[in-house]
């Protein structure tokens, strides 16, 4: 049995064919967002490792290591916090997932309380961007070029 060989125009219409699902397995792969992991985020079977009213600072450490920050005015307070920002292409970063895990303990370094906070407790600080007034006054260039010329010489 013989074979015919394929023409031109089906030799272009199969490499057209071919370069389309080319392109578009391409432009499939790219959509996966781009994903950056922030933060400590413990695994629950670490938190089940610890127990409000008898774990201590040192326990919680053994456990899901050191706090991301500890309170300012309090430092009886830690705070382990995680960040999940996904981006697209090129659009701007969004925040997925957000997660805050506070950790009160008494004047004895024992547990007393476990508070988490989530992307929905976040509250935006407004950047401002006036300037802060200084006291003095502001000088011309000839003033700050000619200021100084006799202030310094013998006595």
């Amino acid at each position: 049995m013989k074979f015919a060989a394929p023409t031109p125009q089906a030799l272009r219409r199969s490499f057209k064919i071919s370069a389309s699902l080319g392109v578009m397995i391409l432009a499939l792969s790219a959509c996966d967002p781009k994903v950056a992991l922030r933060g400590n985020d413990p695994l629950e079977s670490r938190l089940e490792q610890i127990t409000v009213g008898q774990s201590t600072k040192r326990d919680v450490v053994a456990s899901i290591g050191t706090p991301s920050t500890i309170g300012t005015f309090d430092d009886n307070v830690w705070y382990y916090m995680s960040q999940r920002k996904e981006t697209w292409a090129f659009y701007p970063p969004e925040v997925t997932e957000n997660q805050v895990l506070a950790f009160h303990f008494d004047a004895n370094g024992t547990l007393q309380n476990i508070d988490t906070y989530d992307k929905d407790a976040l509250t935006e600080v407004k950047l401002e961007e006036k300037e802060t007034p200084t006291s003095g006054r502001t000088m011309s260039i000839m003033e700050q070029l000619f200021g100084n010329l006799g202030r310094f010489g013998g006595t």
